[in-house]
């Protein structure tokens, strides 16, 4: 045996097996295992199921039950997209309807779901968890509504007093999925008081009141079993007058209890009316609110209700009970004239 060829061939192959060895190490360097990230994942890439539904009602619906089961304080991209797809779906309904069967014996519900999407779209123009995107086609649709309130005649302060829009005191979107329309116009109106346990501090300024019906309907959202999908009352008024839009007029009422709310328009008075008196400014915007809401819907004087003539409770208080009591029977002014 040629033991120098034995031993040359021995050393090449212990030259190819390090080179292999090394050539393994080297690749590990180059690719090694990527560790589990932190980084946020993008929210748009858990597809909610509505995403695949064609265009339609049923659309508009799964729609509106998916965000009855989200957070409403937890909110992201999808959020956003469903609430500008239902702002933006109501719209387009109205429009299709006073296009094909315009009768101005309707003007009035399509103004009432025209303003509900305008309050949606409105929001959302300034809602920090919208894009840029989102923000534009928002802004593009409250021009739409506008022109058809217009073209369905319907000024903004079509109730005797000045109202104050959602979107400018701060309102969290409405969850349609938790409540219900209102069908077959208006019959009663039912007045009632905040008397909220640790209300929020007032200054007199518009900021002050708009904060305290954000945490009036913050307090309806979370606290209520089964929670609510809004403020529960139509309209709420602020000691030095103001009005101020609550639940659109396109759903029931929160406020009177069960089958209460049925066609049954809630006021609320921001105060607590068993510890003092409610503003004389306050009682002439009532009054006024009142009056053209009676005018509007054809309501009786003697269909003006206190939260009392339905639930065992104090509300409106004591301070405020005899001037509704007076209302109905037409000498509110007496109870005004005495402050």
């Amino acid at each position: 045996m040629n033991f120098s060829l034995l031993r040359a061939s021995t050393l090449v192959l212990t030259l190819l097996a390090l080179a292999a060895l090394a050539g393994c190490r080297a690749q590990s360097v180059r690719a090694p295992t990527p560790a589990l990230s932190n980084a946020p994942v993008d929210t748009r890439a858990a597809l909610p199921s509505w995403v695949e539904e064609p265009p339609g009602e049923e659309r508009m619906h799964k729609i509106e039950m998916w965000l009855g089961e989200q957070d409403p304080f937890q909110r992201g991209f999808w959020q956003v997209e469903a609430d500008l797809e239902l702002g933006l779906g109501r719209l387009d309904s109205v429009q299709r309807e006073v296009k094909s069967d315009r009768n101005p014996k309707q003007d009035a519900l399509f103004a009432s779901r025209t303003r509900n999407a305008r309050a949606t779209l409105e929001k959302l123009t300034h809602d920090p968890a919208a894009d840029e995107g989102q923000q534009q086609r928002a802004q593009t649709g409250l021009a739409r509504a506008e022109r058809l309130l217009a073209q369905l005649g319907q000024p903004r302060a079509a109730l005797g007093v000045p109202v104050i829009a959602r979107a400018s005191w701060g309102a969290l979107p409405a969850l349609p999925a938790r409540m219900i329309r209102n069908t077959g116009g208006w019959k009663k109106v039912t007045v009632h008081h905040s008397a909220e346990a640790e209300p929020a501090p007032l200054d007199g300024s518009a900021e002050s009141s708009a904060a305290a019906l954000r945490l009036i309907q913050r307090s309806h959202l979370k606290s209520k079993m089964p929670p609510w999908g809004d403020i529960g009352y139509h309209f709420v008024i602020d000691p030095a007058g103001r009005v101020f839009q609550g639940r659109d007029l396109a759903w029931q009422g929160a406020h009177a209890g069960g089958d209460n709310n049925v066609q049954n328009i809630g006021v609320c008075l921001i105060g607590n009316f068993d510890d003092e008196h409610p503003a004389a400014a306050q009682l002439e915007s009532l009054r006024k609110l009142l009056d053209n809401l009676r005018k509007t819907y054809r309501i009786a004087r003697g269909e003006v209700h206190k939260h009392l003539d339905y639930r065992n409770t104090d509300c409106p208080g004591k301070f405020l009970t005899p001037w509704v009591d007076d209302y109905r029977r037409g000498a509110e002014a007496r109870l005004a004239a005495a402050k």
